[in-house]
């Protein structure tokens, strides 16, 4: 993405100033960035987002529309209020024609404000009461988006780069959260880094502070799914899809000194892919990205307790989920002719006694539990549509697909449970058959021309009805979305229960459930 570049002082909003019309007033030469002195009556007389009436631009008003979802706080240069403008030619059309009535001096203000935090005159940042927010890896552009379940909108982004984690070309994958949502971890594919962030939504997310660890570069190649001990302060890592052949072992970190402290070799289990941590931390389950065994380990001291066969030949082995009283376990599978889910039984004693299996579509990936605590969302890659699994019973109780071949499920990667009658899924998009509503234009070359963004630039979270699977509505993001995860109350992620900003998701029925081990 084509970065704005602004330069802003964050000061004292002068809440006693006036409120000045555009055509009289130089923004590029205030200090104050007081919304109801300057940003609401330039955003009215503009009428930016086409509400009319000034009360329309009152703080509270806008970003409770739909017109605040153009705004990011903290990000000025992933707003669409700006992009639209900055980012497009005369031709394309946008949703927001007006904003094209703004100066210059009046966008340089207006990213001044965004980038100080989009604040009312009294200091407050918005969504920062946000309960039920997703983090979603743009894996192709290093950058966290955290996503309001609720309102769907990009609420905040997290550019690992701001803070010296470079990650090129695969940034983050997985996410998962302390129970105290003191931080939330994120696994850096290509910079070979676990790093550990701050929840504080009234944060700039590039401030210094926001950043609270991380590990050595390199110390442990490719990360890929991760999962949290948060008793013992251990956060554990296998190895992700991208790995090259050779890559072995799985890591354990210190979340105090985010150090590597044990590595587990797992010698001739290639690219160990999948994770789950048992809900008590006894048992790490994982199973080589190709191959024909599952493995359970003792946790604490990485000792092999068990390994199931699955078969003769070699299989895609996707994604461990566990219900959440721990003895049940589900995990994606690819290979001999079909793409399914296979179930198994955990015993106490750490053997996986295979227990049957159910169709998925075409080459499954991420299957995660739902927030009801029995259903299985199974994205499939190539299938280009989501199966929802009944577990208990190993049935399909619905398959979301798109209604046309050119449709927002496009590579879809990892599912977010149902809050509110509606699940979530993420969207790599890497083949670019879904166009996003702006295409914006890259970076200028040599002669300064700048061309519009390929599709495949954009990737998105869709929103699918859980009882119809019908889409309801996409959220645009970057480039090669992936990971997508919540710090709910009541969820498990790798197994381990985690606390919530600040409450369960909902299955629709008002039922608060538990998510699988990842």
């Amino acid at each position: 993405m084509l970065r704005l570049v602004v330069l802003f002082l964050v000061l004292a909003p002068a809440t006693a100033a006036m409120p000045t019309a555009p055509d009289s007033t130089d923004y590029d030469a205030l200090e104050s960035l007081s919304y109801a002195a300057y940003v609401q009556p330039l955003l009215a007389a503009r009428d930016a987002f086409g509400l009319g009436e000034a009360e329309a631009y009152a703080w509270d008003a806008l970003f409770a529309g739909k017109a605040g979802a153009a705004i990011v706080p903290f990000d000025a240069a992933g707003s669409d209020a700006l992009r639209l403008v900055l980012d497009t030619d005369e031709a394309t059309a946008i949703p927001y024609p007006n904003l094209r009535q703004m100066e210059p001096d009046e966008l340089r203000y207006l990213a001044r404000w965004i980038e100080a935090g989009a604040r009312d005159d009294e200091g407050t940042v918005p969504y920062a009461d946000a309960e039920h927010v997703l983090f979603v890896a743009e894996q192709g552009q290093n950058a966290v988006a955290l996503v309001d379940a609720a309102r769907r909108r990009v609420i905040r982004r997290v550019y690992l780069d701001h803070h010296g984690l470079e990650s090129t070309p695969y940034g983050p994958h997985h996410m998962v959260f302390e129970p105290d949502e003191s931080a939330w971890y994120a696994s850096l594919i290509s910079a070979g880094v676990v790093a550990k962030l701050s929840m504080d939504l009234t944060l700039d997310p590039s401030a210094p502070a926001y950043l609270l660890g991380h590990s050595e570069p390199g110390s442990f190649t490719t990360p890929g799914m991760m999962a949290l001990d948060a008793e013992r302060g251990r956060l554990y890592s296998g190895r992700s899809t991208l790995s090259s052949a050779g890559t072995y072992g799985l890591g354990a970190f210190d979340t105090e000194t985010m150090e590597l402290v044990e590595e587990m070799p797992l010698p001739g289990y290639d690219v160990p892919h999948a994770l789950a941590l048992t809900p008590d931390g006894r048992y790490l389950l994982t199973a080589p990205l190709s191959g024909r065994e599952t493995l359970v380990l003792d946790a604490r001291t990485g000792d092999l307790v068990s390994r199931t066969p699955l078969g003769e030949r070699n299989r895609e082995l996707i994604h461990f989920s566990l219900l959440p009283d721990g003895t049940t376990a589900t995990l994606t599978a690819n290979g001999n002719g079909a793409s399914e889910v296979l179930f198994f039984t955990l015993g106490p004693d750490g053997t996986l006694t295979p227990g049957g299996t159910a169709p998925t579509g075409a080459r499954a990936w991420h299957g995660h539990l739902d927030s009801d605590g029995r259903s299985l969302l199974v994205p499939n890659r190539v299938g280009q549509s989501v199966t929802v699994i009944d577990v208990p019973t190993k049935t399909v109780r619905l398959t979301a697909e798109n209604d046309a071949p050119d449709g927002p499920i496009a590579m879809p990667h990892s599912p977010a449970p149902t809050y509110e009658g509606s699940f979530f899924v993420t969207s790599s998009n890497l083949q670019g058959t879904w166009a996003p509503p702006v295409r914006f234009l890259g970076p200028p070359d040599a002669d300064g021309a700048r061309a519009p963004l390929p599709n495949d630039a954009f990737g998105n979270l869709t929103v699918l009805n859980a009882e119809t699977g019908a889409v309801e509505a996409v959220i645009t993001l970057g480039a090669y979305p992936s990971g997508v995860e919540h710090p709910m109350h009541g969820m498990h992620h790798g197994g381990m229960e985690h606390g919530g900003m600040h409450e369960g998701m909902d299955h629709g029925d008002g039922q608060k459930g538990s998510h699988g081990g990842h």
